[in-house]
């Protein structure tokens, strides 16, 4: 088989990585502050350590294609729930919670008071408050102000860690929620963003614009599986035809 069909096979499989990335995207429209991945496309030369001269018709024919994506760490949305526990985040901030991987960060605030009366996710990990513990309630009223300060009835109980980042890059997206950083450092930079209780932040999905993308997906896949039948069934067999024939 030559190079040049190679080449569109891996933009078959190019287009399929691509619909996957879009269908997880579209599976989490739902998901409370889901952050979606878009994908692009990256190619690789596959002669680039040949021996052979690199000249145009060469190098084209040897490129394979690749998917990559990158996180849209655009705020979702706020949705009124009027629920004490819930909570959003507005303007550049996570919520820092424990997990038994280590410490993660997350825009989700659906927060609820486990078994143990601390202060979790919907996952069931521990929320950290600025003393650097898990911030353990009680019985009675719980309001978060939008300082992020936590109380228990009157009495202020913690405040929120709130992280920010000066660069959201180096955030790796864990689960539909969770985030980690590249490298596996803890920030210690707090943030001044603002907590709105009662509200949840809605994924940031665009579900018009994800289907349009979807249709172009599909075309551009059907397009290149065209182009290999045309090839392997029409240009192929008259190239060995007239070879043949000499």
């Amino acid at each position: 088989m030559d190079s040049g069909i190679y080449t569109a096979y891996s933009g078959l499989r190019a287009q399929s990585d691509a619909l996957e990335v879009l269908a997880n995207n579209l599976a989490n429209i739902n998901t409370t502050a889901f952050k979606e991945q878009k994908a692009f496309y990256t190619y690789l030369n596959q002669s680039a350590n040949s021996s052979q001269p690199q000249n145009d018709f060469n190098a084209t024919i040897n490129q394979m294609v690749q998917t990559c994506s990158s996180l849209n760490l655009d705020e979702g949305s706020l949705s009124s729930t009027g629920r004490d526990l819930d909570i959003a985040i507005a303007g550049n901030g996570f919520l820092v919670v424990q997990t038994p991987n280590g410490i993660r960060y997350t825009r989700n605030g659906s927060l609820n008071m486990n078994a143990q009366s601390v202060l979790a996710t919907s996952e069931g990990y521990p929320v950290l408050g600025v003393s650097g513990r898990a911030i353990t309630l009680g019985p009675g009223k719980i309001r978060i102000a939008e300082t992020g300060d936590v109380f228990l009835e009157d009495a202020q109980i913690d405040r929120l860690k709130v992280a920010a980042f000066g660069d959201l890059s180096v955030l790796e997206k864990q689960g539909n929620s969770l985030f980690k950083t590249r490298d596996g450092s803890i920030t210690d930079k707090t943030s001044d963003a603002k907590i709105r209780a009662g509200y949840l932040e809605q994924s940031n999905v665009n579900p018009v614009s994800s289907i349009v993308r979807m249709i172009e997906i599909q075309r551009h896949f059907e397009a290149i599986q065209k182009s290999i039948h045309v090839v392997m069934n029409e240009i192929n067999p008259k190239a060995i035809e007239k070879l043949g024939g000499r």
